[in-house]
């Protein structure tokens, strides 16, 4: 019987993919994966360490993933590794610590006595190509329509919040053809989307290639996947993707753009590298130039400085601005952030108010911006049903439906006319013929 492995992922979407990279190797190896929370010979905990909160949860798995399998021989891998690795010895919770970027060659590093057989050398390994680092093996997705697919990695920016940098390194991109070459995997795998991730997608370069370049290329490659970019920053390529965005039906009507403020004065605390009025203007922009482009964003509630003034301008920034929703982050101490040492630290209890606030305008962004989309017809990528035994799915444009006809299969790719919002961006649809 195959030793059964099981891979816990905190945090973004690069994670995800990460994650199944790393799935995929260990299946190679001879490991049976089973779903987190099931009982297994090998745990990775997959961390996150990119604020205070997200540290703290990956000590909690680490520790529940523990008492749960006294016996399992527990990893914790990646971003928490880099970051705090010393938190961490002498190692009495976890049996072995595997850093960023070593985390992608994981089997090569586990001890002989766990692996599957002697033979078991494979792994998912990250090296440097001519053009880039290659990664060998094909994400593991088993049961999903849709598959995450690493292009970029690291980061330059100094935000003054941000661990990243330390966790992940600078940022480089991965090699042309190897992007081509798991595309084609992905898609023969039968994933009808694939969703581009890095830590900045907008750094991707290839020689004199960008981002726009790359798009065109897996939509030449391809003849009918779709894909949909991840969240990226302001850049110069943007008004190119745009245009891509606004042509080409493959390419999904979706931008997740991070603000993380909008009060100028805090942007400029933060180091972010734009104003408010300078972001604005991009996003007006994908507005007017893409018919039903859905467009999120990230903002953060509590950073230090945050006067109730401040607060306002941001708070009336992103209601003003043409968002479909946003994530609300609570401003939690990094510690080795510059931001973390900043005098006028905001109290939890505030913070917590405000956060409240930002949550309550992006559900009526969410909302509004469904109800606008109720008669459009527009494709629907089926999935798993739901708890009423309704087969759902998403559109490009980054709405959930529910599709009333029970008979549709999944991983389906169909015209759905939208008839009603049931509650944010959770539509309801028929099948349209």
């Amino acid at each position: 019987m195959s030793p059964k492995a099981t891979i816990h992922t905190l945090g973004c979407r690069l994670n995800q993919a990460d994650e199944a990279l790393i799935a995929g190797a260990l299946t190679e190896a001879g490991f049976a994966m089973v779903p987190w929370g099931e009982p297994a010979d090998l745990i990775v905990i997959n961390s996150c360490t990119v604020t205070g909160l997200a540290a703290q949860k990956t000590r909690q798995a680490a520790r529940s993933a523990r008492r749960r399998n006294p016996g399992a021989y527990l990893v914790l891998a990646g971003c928490e590794v880099n970051a705090a690795a010393s938190d961490w010895d002498p190692l009495t919770v976890v049996d072995q610590l595997i850093a960023n970027p070593d985390k992608m060659a994981l089997v090569t590093k586990l001890p002989a006595a766990i692996l599957p057989s002697p033979k078991s050398s494979c792994g998912t390994n990250r090296t440097v190509g001519g053009d880039g680092f290659v990664l060998s093996g094909t994400g593991y997705y088993q049961g999903k329509t849709r598959a995450n697919l690493k292009i970029q990695e690291g980061c330059d920016g100094l935000c003054s919040y941000c661990i990243v940098p330390r966790a992940r390194g600078a940022s480089r991109s991965r090699d042309w053809d190897d992007i081509l070459r798991e595309t084609a995997a992905l898609v023969r795998a039968g994933h009808k989307e694939v969703i581009l991730t890095g830590v900045n997608i907008a750094k991707f370069a290839s020689g004199s290639r960008r981002l726009p370049e790359l798009v065109q290329a897996l939509l030449k490659e391809t003849d009918h996947a779709r894909f949909r970019l991840s969240s990226t920053e302001l850049c110069p390529e943007l008004d190119d993707i745009i245009e891509l965005m606004a042509e080409e039906p493959r390419v999904c009507r979706f931008l997740h753009l991070p603000i993380q403020h909008g009060d100028d004065d805090i942007l400029k605390a933060m180091n972010r590298p734009y104003s408010v009025a300078e972001f604005s203007a991009v996003i007006e922009n994908a507005c007017r130039r893409i018919p039903g482009v859905c467009l999120g964003t990230d903002i953060i509630a509590g950073f230090p400085r945050e006067t109730d003034t401040r607060f306002s301008r941001s708070q009336e920034a992103v209601t003003r601005l043409p968002f479909a929703f946003f994530h609300v982050f609570r401003y939690s101490q990094r510690p080795g952030t510059p931001a973390a040492d900043m005098p006028g630290q905001v109290p939890g209890e505030v913070i917590m108010a405000r956060a409240k606030i930002l949550a309550g305008v992006s559900k009526q962004k969410a909302a509004a911006f469904a109800q606008s989309q109720v008669g459009n017809v527009v494709d629907v990528l089926t999935e798993n049903t739901n708890s009423r035994g309704l087969r759902e799915g998403w559109t490009d444009n980054y709405l959930r439906v529910e599709l009333t006809d029970k008979t549709i299969p999944r991983n389906a790719m169909l015209p759905v006319r939208l008839t009603e919002v049931i509650e944010g961006r959770h539509m309801r649809g028929t099948a349209s013929v």
